[in-house]
C-alpha cells in the first residue's frame, strides 16, 4: 500500500524514511485512512521495541509519513540469510513480545505481525514495524466480517471474520516462533484457500517433532498460543513474554533434558553484552504476575469437583425438560457466520474432496469432507460427498463380507469376487477370490470388458476423449486386452475395470 524512501531531515540534519501512499491508491478513502491509523497507532507508541513516527504530513494531496530509518534487516531476510541459535531466536522473541505488550497495553492490536514486519539492527535490537492494519479502540475501520492481516500467520478468527483482539496477535507470535524455530511455516500449502483451511482446522506438525531439539517447556508455549480457540491462548504478548522467560528458566535448570538445542544455564541465555530483559521492558509492558502450579494432588479436586457439578446440572436440567414434556436445550450454539475468505478455502476443500472421491480415495475424500462439515455444518456439497463416500465404503464392505462367505464355491467366490472388483478394482480380497474361482471367472472378465466399453463411449460422447483421464484409460484398455488374449482373467478384469474408472471419471469432469 505504501512507497519507502530514504531522505535527509535538513532541520535536524539527520536520515529518516518517508513513507507514502503508492501511486493511484491515493484516491481511494479507505487506503488513506487505513494509512493515517498506521501513523496513529505507531505515533501513540513510545516504546524502544516499536519503530518510531516522527511526523504524519501532506504535500498537496500527497500524505505521507516521517519515521527513523533502519539499518539491518526484516527477520525474513535475517531467516534466510543467516542461521540463528536457540538462544538468538528466543532474544529476537522476547524483544518482539517487549513492543506488542506495550501496545497491547495501549489497546492497540498489530493484526499484521510477520517476519516481514519485524526489524533487527546490526546491534541485534528489534522493531515492529508496519502498523497498517492496527485496530485503535473505537476505531471503526475493521468492522467485524472483514478479513484482513497476511495468510500464513492469521487466526482462525480473522480468517472467519470475526473480531481480532489482543489473542490474535499472540496466535501471530506463536506462528512465527514456530518458523523460528523449525524453518518452516505451521500452516503451509500450494494455495492460499488451503492455506486457510489447514488456519482454521488443522494442527501443525508437533514443533518437538519438527525441531526435536526444542525443550519441552518451549513447545508448550508455542502450542499454547497456536490453540484453536482464542480463549485457549495467552491473552496477550505479555502474558506470551512471561511463558518464554519461564520456559527458558525451566530449561536452563534441567539441561539434561533437552540434548543440543538446551538453552544455556547461567544468565537465563541473553545476549553478551545485553541487560536482562525485563531492564529494557517499558513498565507498561510488565506481564502479569504468575502463579506457581499447585501440586497434583492439589490442583485434581477443583477439578473433579467442578465436573461432577456441571455433569450434576446437566442431569437436572435434562430431568426438568422430561417433566415439563420438554427436551433439554442443545448444547452447542449456532454456529457463527462465515466470512467470504473463509467461504472459499471451505469450498476448495469441498472440491478437493470430491476429486478425492471421484480418484477412488475413499478414507480421505470422507477426512476432507468431515473437515469442511466441521467448519460449515451447512455446507451441502460437503454432505453430499461424505454421503457418497461413506456409502461407497458401505457397499464396499458388504462385498468383502460376501466374498468370505463364500467359502470354497467358485460360482459364489467368481460372482462376489467380481462384485467387488467393480467396486474396488485393486482390493486385495477381490483378487484373492477371484483367482481361486479358477475358469469360473474367465466370463466376469468379459464383463467387465463390456462396463469398460460402455464408459468409454460415454466419454467420448461428452467430448472427455482428450483428458488426462481418459488417456489413462485407454492405455489400461490396451494392458487388459493384452492380458485377455493371454488367459490372464482376472488382470485383464482388474485393468477393464480400472480403465472403466477413469472413464468415468474424465467424464464427470469434461
Amino acid at each position: 500500500m505504501g512507497e519507502v524512501f530514504r531522505a535527509h531531515d535538513p532541520v535536524l540534519n539527520r536520515d529518516v524514511a518517508v513513507k507514502r501512499i503508492s501511486a493511484g491508491l491515493d484516491a481511494d478513502e479507505m487506503v488513506r485512512k487505513r494509512f493515517r491509523r498506521e501513523a496513529e497507532a505507531a505515533a501513540t507508541l513510545s516504546h524502544p521495541n516499536i519503530i518510531t513516527v516522527y511526523e504524519l504530513g501532506l504535500e498537496g494531496e500527497q500524505l505521507f509519513m516521517a519515521m527513523e530509518l533502519l539499518d539491518g534487516a526484516d527477520l525474513k531476510q535475517v531467516l534466510a540469510t543467516r542461521r540463528l541459535g536457540l538462544d538468538e531466536k528466543l532474544e529476537i522473541v522476547e524483544q518482539m513480545c517487549e513492543g506488542l505488550a506495550f501496545a497491547h497495553a495501549h489497546d492497540i492490536v498489530h493484526r499484521d505481525l510477520k517476519p516481514a514486519n519485524i526489524h533487527v539492527l546490526p546491534s541485534g535490537k528489534v522493531k515492529i514495524m508496519d502498523f497498517g492494519l492496527a485496530r485503535l479502540s473505537g476505531s471503526e475501520m475493521t468492522t467485524t466480517g472483514m478479513v484482513m492481516g497476511t495468510p500464513h500467520y492469521m487466526s482462525p478468527e480473522q480468517v472467519r471474520g470475526a473480531k481480532a483482539d489482543t489473542r490474535s496477535d499472540v496466535f501471530a507470535v506463536g506462528c512465527v516462533l514456530y518458523e523460528m524455530l523449525t524453518g518452516r511455516k505451521p500452516f503451509d500449502a500450494e494455495s492460499m484457500h488451503a492455506v486457510l483451511f489447514k488456519i482454521m482446522q488443522e494442527d501443525p506438525v508437533p514443533l518437538r517433532e519438527a525441531a526435536p531439539g526444542t525443550p519441552e517447556s518451549l513447545a508448550h508455549v508455542v502450542e499454547r498460543a497456536l490453540a484453536k480457540n482464542p480463549d485457549d491462548r495467552f491473552r496477550d504478548a505479555g502474558e506470551v513474554l512471561a511463558g518464554i522467560r519461564q520456559a527458558r528458566q525451566a530449561a536452563a535448570a534441567r539441561p539434561a533434558e533437552h540434548g543440543p538445542g538446551r538453552l544455556p544455564a547461567g544468565a537465563g541465555g541473553r545476549a553478551p553484552g545485553r541487560p536482562p530483559a525485563r531492564e529494557r521492558s517499558h513498565s507498561s509492558a510488565v506481564p502479569r504476575g504468575t502463579v506457581p502450579p499447585a501440586s497434583p494432588s492439589a490442583s485434581r479436586w477443583p477439578l473433579l469437583l467442578g465436573l461432577a457439578l456441571v455433569a450434576l446440572a446437566g442431569s437436572a436440567w435434562a430431568l426438568r425438560g422430561y417433566l415439563l414434556g420438554r427436551p433439554a436445550p442443545a448444547a452447542t450454539p449456532p454456529p457463527a457466520a462465515i466470512s467470504p475468505i473463509a467461504q472459499r478455502a471451505i469450498d476448495s476443500q469441498v472440491e478437493l474432496a470430491r476429486r478425492k472421491l471421484d480418484a477412488g480415495e475413499l478414507a480421505d475424500a470422507v477426512r476432507q469432507a468431515e473437515g469442511a462439515l466441521k467448519l460449515d455444518p451447512n455446507s451441502a456439497a460437503a454432505r453430499r460427498v461424505l454421503d457418497d463416500a461413506t456409502a461407497t465404503l458401505k457397499r464396499i464392505d458388504d462385498a468383502v463380507r460376501a466374498v468370505r462367505a463364500a467359502g470354497e464355491d467358485r460360482d459364489r467366490l467368481a460372482s462376489a469376487a467380481f462384485d467387488l472388483m467393480v467396486l474396488d478394482p485393486g482390493h486385495p480380497d477381490a483378487e484373492r477370490a477371484a483367482t481361486a474361482a479358477g475358469s469360473r471367472f474367465r466370463p466376469k472378465a468379459e464383463e467387465a470388458r463390456r462396463l469398460e466399453q460402455q464408459s468409454r463411449r460415454a466419454a467420448e460422447e461428452a467430448g472427455a476423449d482428450r483428458t488426462a483421464a481418459f488417456s489413462e484409460g485407454t492405455d489400461l484398455e490396451r494392458q487388459a486386452q493384452e492380458a485377455l488374449a493371454k488367459g490372464q482373467a482376472v488382470l485383464a478384469a482388474r485393468r477393464f475395470l480400472a480403465a472403466r474408472a477413469l472413464f468415468e471419471r474424465s467424464r464427470r469432469s469434461s
